[in-house]
């Protein structure tokens, strides 16, 4: 225990100098004051802010305290900067996006936990704009018919597995997404269950959970801490990465591998991984001169898509749980269009309250509430705020969600404030903030809204989703908490899956099976 506090005493001893020089240099260079914010400690300054479990709620707090949509806190040194408001994100992060468009280096998740590959994260430079350019002519609006066969396979295996044992939605949403999601990226079938694809996902995942807000680790602050060796007291996120960059790395690299045999052996369905390999010349596997690229693209698709989703989707299981009246609406609408079939994408365009339904799901809980941290590449100036040059920039995306003039009554699920004349609200749906902003704005947010889309009128097609009974008929009052993590996840609680009638169980039975 000495030697740990030994240790970090060395680190704010090394610090010490390096941020009262640092401050002095920006004061002498600007007069103009930074936003508001809390003083925080001497050097430390609000590092243990950063460790609230909920810090997006603590930032909106504050960001009502100081009366400021713009709030600013001192790392060790380092600015961090939080955006509370639709107007303010889209003025700095969209209209002045060649300063805001860079990631912060973070050294524990890219290079220790071996994220590195993942351009969500990448530096904005030349490997980060071909990536995305590859992403994007795969994943845009007039490509995500490619993927509809697949989604549409696993939204009824889904179906299925909640029929057969509804006490296990979480874990089914997770692996029949999951499973969607490798079909379509990397043309490979997933086993029943226990898949190793899909298992090392969930490890490797995890771990970046826990890693991914920046400041939680010195050694995103201070990078020559990566080079102390992990037997070192108080070195215990070495130890943690030496543990976790096995489940990265054969996350990253096993489904390309499975996937480019199955092309080669030509048992391959058609996929992301087929396309921009075919894209790329025809070339043999063994000697693609983009390999890298491919492979980097196909991680982006498959670890974004199937955690984010998830989380949405479980999401609406606990509104309609909740919100007993909705659910009927909704489903007084798909039983209009649907009859005596279960849904298709051709059927979505007709139910616009399905719709509404899907975009307040991702409004009510936001699954990223802090989205992904920017980096500021130049001083720049707002609203008379001086914002220093390599500060890390937050939105507050469960802020802005909350914003009782733009979402009246923000805690309540309610679907029709996405509604005006029957159909759409595009002023309030296009685009949303989870799905991030600027040139950084999420190139997949079609696909995962067709899927959730897709997956939401189908459940409510066939199931009703009521409170579950004790052994005494009595309802049993339901626990709705969530996860205080970088991706919000619904802490399992009960509920009761069941059929609408014996002619909706029979449309389960008869949809092809996985």
């Amino acid at each position: 225990m000495i030697q740990d506090f030994a240790f970090v005493a060395f680190v704010l001893f090394l610090t010490l100098a390096s941020y009262f020089l640092a401050g002095c240099f920006q004061w002498s260079k600007v007069h103009l004051p930074l936003p508001p914010g809390p003083k925080g400690y001497p050097i430390l300054g609000n590092l243990f802010d950063l460790h609230n479990k909920q810090r997006w709620v603590k930032f909106l707090g504050w960001s009502k305290e100081y009366n400021s949509e713009i709030i600013h806190l001192r790392v060790l040194g380092s600015s961090i900067i939080v955006l509370n408001s639709l107007k303010v994100a889209n003025d700095l992060l969209s209209t002045r996006s060649i300063l805001y468009s860079d990631r912060p280096a973070l050294i524990m998740v890219n290079e220790l936990l071996g994220w590195a590959s993942l351009f969500s994260g990448m530096p904005y430079a030349h490997a980060w704009r071909s990536r995305r350019r590859a992403f994007w002519q795969e994943f845009n609006p007039n490509r995500t018919a490619n993927h509809r066969p697949s989604q549409m396979r696993y939204c009824r295996n889904l179906l299925s597995r909640l029929l057969d044992k509804p006490s296990d939605f979480v874990h089914h949403i997770e692996y029949t997404l999951a499973a969607s999601i490798l079909s379509a990226t990397y043309g490979i079938d997933v086993m029943p269950e226990h898949d190793p694809n899909i298992e090392r996902a969930r490890k490797a995942l995890t771990s970046l959970s826990d890693a991914a807000i920046s400041g939680l680790f010195l050694v995103d602050i201070f990078p020559f801490l990566r080079h102390v060796p992990s037997w070192m007291p108080g070195a215990g996120f070495k130890r943690f990465a030496e543990k976790s960059r096995p489940d990265t790395m054969d996350m990253l690299n096993a489904p390309f591998v499975e996937g480019c045999n199955r092309l080669r052996d030509g048992k391959s369905e058609p996929s992301l991984l087929s396309r921009l390999l075919r894209a790329d010349g025809g070339h043999p596997l063994e000697d693609c001169p983009n390999e890298q690229l491919v492979r980097d693209v196909a991680a982006v698709a498959y670890t974004g898509g199937a955690e984010t989703t998830k989380a949405a989707l479980s999401n609406f299981i606990a509104a309609m749980l909740l919100y007993p009246e909705v659910q009927k609406k909704a489903q007084q609408e798909v039983d209009s269009f649907t009859r005596s079939a279960l849904p298709s994408f051709e059927d979505l365009p007709n139910m616009p309250y399905v719709q509404a339904t899907m975009l307040e799901v991702l409004r009510w809980q936001s699954v990223l509430p802090l989205g992904i941290a920017h980096r500021l590449t130049m001083d720049d100036e707002y609203e008379g705020y001086y914002m220093p040059k390599g500060s890390i920039v937050f939105v507050n995306v469960w802020a802005l969600l909350r914003d009782e003039e733009r979402y009246p009554n923000p805690d309540t699920f309610r679907p029709e404030r996405f509604l005006k004349d029957g159909a759409i609200d595009s002023k309030l749906a296009e685009p949303m903030p989870g799905f991030g902003f600027g040139r950084r704005i999420c190139p997949g947010r079609f696909f995962a809204m067709e899927s959730l889309w897709l997956n939401i009128a189908s459940i409510l097609t066939v199931f009703d989703i009521t409170k579950a009974k004790d052994e005494e008929g009595r309802d049993i009052e339901p626990d709705i908490k969530w996860t205080p993590n970088f991706t919000r996840h619904l802490i399992p609680f009960t509920c009761s899956i069941t059929p609408r009638s014996s002619e909706r169980e029979k449309l389960i039975r008869d949809s092809e099976p996985m």
